[in-house]
């Protein structure tokens, strides 16, 4: 199936194609086996694997699958291991995992369309007249997002990879964790700063660790290790990683913004009313007139969430336009993606269809639209 694969892969397009049935295979495959694990203790349990399989099925781009894909045949364009699909959608539970755990914390009720799993229990513990529901919810959620870290981890030692390679790929993932927990710290933490004290700096370092570091870099890593990777090659896909992501965050922050709800599956207010300090705001409040600075501090660092009215959402739009901040993150995402381009041009450790689909993929970073 992996030779089948790799001769069928010629851009980015069938790659994605292929790593999408690859991870949803996989995903039903472990879910389904588990089931039998789950009855056994009770029936109950099963709602961890209908909830956890329908998040994770409901969409999502798999660019950190594909990314790991990608790490892997780096070295070596096709390079076979019939037990590739485990390592692929590996990142796919950890991913799902920490977006369950952020939901909570962003207080999200949709995703890709549905509603969150804590929304979800929340739901079903009404429907169950049972009591204190919004507890209940975030409580499953907390659970399944651990179950899904947990899977994630189990994948590795379906590699039948030798002792010294699985050390390094566990600690390169342990590694890949920590930072994006130091990540989402300053990033909660900056939510309650006041905006004047928050500094571009300060928002590209969460930028690098929450999503460069972890979207980019892990996965890319993870594959590479797994395919027997030398520091150079390492070296090498961080050179692109670490712009490309910041890219990657930096248009995430453009669509959170300004996206079309129904592209995107977000509502479009949820940044401002989550009083997300992106470069955008942190650049307009620089940039703006003392009014618009202050109508900035009023809704992020004064009102209330649900105060906030789409008017108000509109005004932030206007601002961040009208500033110049808008014009200034554009032109930084074209900076970072500049980086990554010249990282892959230069490469001596990067095959070339490696390269091209790198490439594409850096193009498809800054043009998205969800």
């Amino acid at each position: 199936m992996i030779k089948m694969y790799s001769s069928e892969i010629s851009d980015l397009d069938s790659m994605l194609r292929i790593v999408k049935e690859m991870v949803e295979e996989t995903v039903v495959e472990i879910m389904n086996s588990l089931m039998n694990e789950m009855n056994m203790y009770s029936s109950e349990l099963l709602d961890i694997a209908y909830s956890a399989k329908d998040f994770i099925l409901r969409g999502g781009k798999r660019i950190r699958p594909l990314l790991v894909l990608l790490g892997y045949w780096s070295r070596e364009w096709g390079l076979q291991n019939p037990n590739i699909k485990y390592l692929v959608s590996s990142v796919e539970f950890l991913h799902n995992y920490l977006l369950i755990h952020d939901d909570i914390m962003d207080r999200d009720v949709v995703r890709r369309g549905g509603p969150t799993i804590h929304v979800l229990f929340r739901n079903k513990c009404i429907e169950r007249s049972m009591v204190d529901c919004d507890h209940y919810g975030v409580s499953q959620a907390i659970t399944i997002g651990d179950y899904l870290e947990a899977l994630a981890v189990n994948m590795f030692s379906k590699l039948e990879l030798p002792g010294d390679i699985l050390k390094k790929l566990l600690q390169t993932y342990t590694r890949g964790l920590r930072l994006v927990a130091y990540g989402q710290y300053l990033d909660v933490l900056t939510s309650q700063l006041p905006l004047r004290s928050i500094s571009e700096k300060h928002v590209v370092t969460v930028h690098i660790l929450k999503t460069a570091s972890y979207t980019v870099e892990l996965p890319l890593h993870i594959g590479a290790i797994a395919s027997g990777g030398d520091e150079n090659l390492l070296r090498d896909l961080s050179a692109y990683a670490i712009p490309a992501g910041l890219a990657f965050q930096l248009v995430d922050d453009v669509l959170g913004l300004f996206g079309d709800e129904k592209v995107t599956g977000k509502p479009a207010d949820s940044d401002v009313k989550e009083k997300k300090k992106t470069l955008l705001i942190v650049k307009a409040y620089e940039l703006a007139s003392n009014g618009d600075r202050e109508f900035l501090e009023e809704i992020y660092d004064r009102r209330g969430s649900r105060d906030i009215s789409l008017s108000d959402v509109e005004k932030v739009r206007k601002i961040v336009v009208e500033s110049g901040s808008l014009d200034y993150v554009k032109k930084r995402i074209a900076e970072e993606a500049g980086k990554a381009r010249k990282a892959i041009e230069s490469s001596s450790s990067i095959n070339v269809k490696a390269k091209n689909i790198l490439t594409e993929l850096l193009d498809l970073i800054i043009s998205r639209e969800k």
